[in-house]
């Protein structure tokens, strides 16, 4: 017995001064040929590009350590890349690591998982991206002001896409987005695909992603569940906005940030983003007792009424 306890005592003793060794020596910082590099106890991230090529192959191994993430910043702003192709290992592309490549046309890869934001943000000729069918995440503004790309990468594969992540990209159509979290702001604001969108609300998976219409009353239609950033910050015309009962959660930066808006909050509402501008230049809340919108009102100092409830009225004639 004496034995086993001693051999447990050794190995906990061992576990733990392994551990600390971890700690004391990762990461470790180091330079190859073409790269900034950190060595992180699961592989490789590569922090900066300071290769020249125009067509690049980014490593699957440097040494016998896998690389698994492209890190934020890595290729920022270069201009001579055309085309990239990335291994099974990489997993991540983090912020900003293609920033304002103006010259990337190609990006191919297989495993990727998430890409973070600003990840391929204005790289006005990326046309052709191709990620495999494992990305789950698409983080806000990750391909912002790519005019050139057309469609949304690995779309069968995505579980959510993040505020502006397309917007004032050349998407044209969206395909099948049934399953994804589509619920953060201007996700295609000032694309081809929203442009031609002939209805008042564009609506994706329950969501209301933009009000198109010019009218000073919005009802907006019943089955919407998320509020998103359908409405302007920045409109000047007055406008009053009826939730339906069926909405849960409002997202929208510029709804609560244009003091030309009323809004009619139901008690459906229980989460409501917060919004800093709201305090100074915000909208008026309308709502009922005892619901998240007062509690929301009160605790971020914007004018707000209480009301027994209200009838919803017919959108007027466009001015």
């Amino acid at each position: 017995m004496k034995k086993i306890i001693k051999k447990i005592v050794i190995v906990i003793i061992s576990l733990a001064v392994l551990h600390l060794i971890v700690v004391l020596i990762f990461p470790i910082t180091f330079q190859t040929k073409d790269y900034t590099a950190t060595l992180y106890v699961n592989g490789i991230g590569l922090d900066n590009y300071r290769g020249g090529d125009k067509d690049v192959q980014i490593p699957n191994f440097i040494g016998i350590f896998p690389v698994f993430s492209i890190e934020g910043g890595c290729f920022e702003d270069n201009e001579t890349i055309e085309t990239v192709v990335i291994p099974n290992n990489v997993k991540y592309i983090e912020a900003f690591a293609f920033d304002e490549c103006v010259n990337l046309k190609s990006v191919e890869a297989s495993r990727i998982k998430v890409i973070g934001e600003y990840a391929f943000s204005r790289d006005i000729k990326l046309e052709r991206v191709e990620l495999g069918e494992n990305v789950q995440t698409i983080e806000r503004l990750a391909f912002s002001e790519c005019p050139a790309l057309t469609y949304i990468p690995s779309r069968s594969s995505l579980k959510e896409i993040g505020g502006g992540a397309f917007a004032e990209c050349g998407i044209e159509e969206l395909g099948d987005l049934s399953g994804v979290n589509v619920e953060r702001s201007y996700i295609f604001e000032d694309t081809p695909w929203m442009d031609k969108q002939d209805t008042d609300y564009v609506i994706i998976n329950n969501v209301l992603q933009k009000y198109k219409g010019d009218k000073s009353v919005s009802v907006i239609p019943d089955g919407v569940e998320v509020l998103a950033g359908a409405y302007e910050a920045e409109s000047e015309k007055p406008l009053t906005i009826y939730l339906p009962n069926s909405v849960k959660k409002i997202t929208s930066y510029g709804l609560f940030c244009n003091p030309n808006y009323v809004i009619y909050i139901p008690a459906s509402v229980e989460y409501i983003e917060y919004c800093e501008e709201g305090k100074r230049n915000g909208c008026k809340i309308i709502t009922v007792s005892g619901s998240y919108a007062e509690k929301y009102a009160i605790d971020n100092d914007i004018n707000y009424e209480i009301v027994d409830g209200w009838e919803v009225p017919e959108e007027d004639s466009a001015e």
